[in-house]
């Protein structure tokens, strides 16, 4: 098994095909096509089925796209050193984040890296609804992210940036007390629209309700947490926001108010395991204000 192979695998996954991947990688598709028979030949297992729409991944095909990324890594890294890419006067780096975090603080983070390191590429990742950013993590997607925090994964190095509050966002008419705070124990009352279970909003909501002893009333659920007030200034429900969609929820109407207690979460930088390359290694230090190389629990 060598990095090539590894490298035509990976492109069949991504591109859904033997034809398109051989497009992307600039090969002959018989060349792609005889690699991945002497790979599986070399395993003794078959790595992908065909179907209509393509290929697609068996058991031990999925099994295989982690530690491919990782040798992919492994190699793209010596390349790097050997090349010099270790001065990071070129290079790329990696970094995922929830969409809220990549507007702050990612955002100045990712141009202070630039004014640092302008010959290195960057590449924003977002999780999707769906996974997050300690899967990218985990499955050598990328080596740095910004996320909430504690991180569930024991094995990830963390230091946190902040914390950020979260306060509560209703209709206009919603409510007519004059009290500058919201009880926690009173959310049972109102329609919440929230995030599904798994973000880091709706967990924080539901564990502050928990504590209580109810439940809350989601009445609106959203994959997409971002532009959330929108669904507010409808009348749509309350909903928990950041501070930055708060103070853009005010302007267009929507009341804000703190809760008692208040809510919030950490969040900070996660990276992932093993020696991280030089161009995430410098994005760290300058994240966490430490030296290249440091290393946080």
């Amino acid at each position: 098994m060598d990095s090539r192979q590894l490298r035509y695998f990976l492109a069949v996954v991504e591109n859904g095909s033997v034809t398109r991947a051989a497009e992307v990688l600039y090969v002959a598709q018989p060349a792609l096509s005889q690699s991945l028979r002497a790979l599986e030949g070399e395993l003794g297992v078959e790595l992908f089925r065909r179907v209509p729409r393509g290929m697609e991944l068996t058991d031990a095909g999925a099994a295989l796209l982690g530690p491919a990324r990782q040798v992919l890594q492994s190699s793209r890294r010596a390349d790097e050193i050997v090349r010099g890419i270790a001065t990071l006067e070129n290079g790329w780096l990696d970094v995922a984040s929830p969409p809220d975090l990549a507007v702050e603080p990612l955002a100045s983070l990712v141009a202070q890296f630039r004014a640092q390191y302008p010959g290195v590429w960057v590449n924003l990742m977002d999780p999707g609804p769906n996974a997050g950013v300690e899967t990218l993590l985990r499955t050598a997607r990328c080596e740095v992210g910004i996320d909430y925090l504690p991180a569930d994964d024991d094995k990830l190095s963390t230091r946190v940036l902040g914390r950020r509050r979260l306060l509560l966002g209703l209709p206009a008419e919603a409510l007519h007390t004059q009290t500058a705070t919201f009880p926690i124990d009173r959310l049972s009352e109102l329609p919440l629209i929230a995030g599904p279970r798994g973000t880091a909003v709706r967990d924080e909501v539901e564990r502050a309700c928990a504590q209580h002893g109810f439940s809350p009333n989601v009445a609106v659920e959203v994959e997409h947490e971002h532009n959330v007030y929108l669904l507010v200034e409808a009348g749509a429900g309350a909903a928990f926001l950041t501070d930055s969609e708060a103070r853009r929820a005010e302007r267009r109407g929507v009341r804000v108010m703190r809760t008692e207690p208040e809510l919030g979460h950490d969040y900070g930088v996660v990276f992932r395991s093993g020696p991280l390359s030089p161009a995430a290694a410098a994005f760290a230090a300058l994240a966490t204000g430490s030296a290249p190389g440091e290393r946080h629990a």
